[in-house]
């Protein structure tokens, strides 16, 4: 089984050592710190943490040089990257009122063998909308693989064979946070997502949501005011039937237990697990061996320790 180790922020107080020591990687380490765009390939205090030779894959950068080169490809991924964000858009005018109803209908007084009924067929309006979405996205993603297959792009495909190859001859990858979309999107420009899947992976923060099949953006004590949580995109689908959710203390309302219960039952059956500093999940395969830290949001909007399995 190959181990996947899910970390949570690695500050004020850093668990990655602990979690590289465990794996005890037999062959090169690379990073893939993309998410961090122009603080990508800093890795000194990361060498020093970690006391071993890291190899940045520098797939930022790399993404950079391609697209100055290749501008049949940049405008490919331009247009598709407009098209996600239009649909973005169209998903949340749809989402406010399906979520509100469900929010509403999670607070309302009525009789319970009337209500419960409404309740979960509100909550499957929710599903089927995020289950909608979900699937327009994985169109667009598969229109941009097969119209870029049809390019000729020598550059691209150099960086990419490159890429790869490092990446063939690493023992362990990390993979760490930043701007989840960003680093998402290098890793699949870069086609990045089957080699991932047969290598052992430590990742944290946006770098462990990226695993999973699906990207949830969720804050709900955001500067701007109360956020819905929504479907971002899909995701590498390393990690399955879990939503990871980084910064979970500070950013969700653990007060409102029926928002968070709403929040637990729609996306069931994955499991809505935090990653805050200092949690660990550790995975061999899809089987869970080892934990620190981690909650899991209950269907009552409570919380439960997450405990290997």
């Amino acid at each position: 089984m190959t181990p996947r180790i899910l970390l949570g922020p690695q500050s004020p107080v850093a668990n990655l050592r602990q979690a590289v020591e465990a794996l005890g990687p037999d062959g090169p380490v690379v990073v893939i710190s993309a998410g961090w765009r122009d603080s990508e390939g800093e890795l000194d205090e990361l060498r020093e943490e970690l006391g071993r030779p890291l190899e940045d894959l520098m797939l930022y950068r790399r993404a950079e040089r391609i697209f100055a080169g290749e501008p049949d490809l940049l405008g490919l991924h331009r247009e598709r990257q407009d098209k996600l964000q239009e649909l973005q858009a169209l998903y949340r005018v749809r989402l406010g009122p399906t979520i509100t109803a469900a929010r509403k209908l999670m607070r309302v007084n009525a009789q319970q063998d009337l209500l419960r009924l409404e309740q979960r067929a509100a909550i499957a309006q929710l599903r089927a909308l995020d289950r909608h979405h979900l699937r327009r996205i994985q169109a667009i993603h598969r229109d941009f693989d097969a119209r870029r297959a049809e390019l000729r792009i020598p550059a691209a495909t150099a960086e990419r064979e490159a890429v790869q190859h490092q990446l063939a001859q690493a023992g362990l990858v990390l993979i760490a946070g930043g701007h989840v979309a960003v680093l998402l999107n290098r890793m699949r420009l870069f086609r990045l997502s089957e080699l991932l899947a047969q290598k052992p992976l430590i990742a944290w923060s946006a770098g462990a949501m990226a695993l999973c099949e699906r990207i949830v953006l969720f804050h709900h004590h955001a500067p701007q005011g109360r956020r819905d949580a929504e479907l971002l995109d899909a995701g590498l689908g390393i990690v399955r039937q879990k939503v990871l959710l980084p910064h979970a203390k500070t950013r969700l309302d653990w007060s409102n237990r029926k928002r968070m219960g709403l929040f637990s039952r729609r996306f069931a059956p994955a499991a809505c697990c935090t990653l805050d500093n200092g949690s660990l999940l550790h995975l061999e395969g899809d089987r869970l061996v080892a934990t620190a830290k981690s909650f899991a949001i209950t269907r009552s909007g409570g919380k439960r320790v997450v405990k290997p399995r």
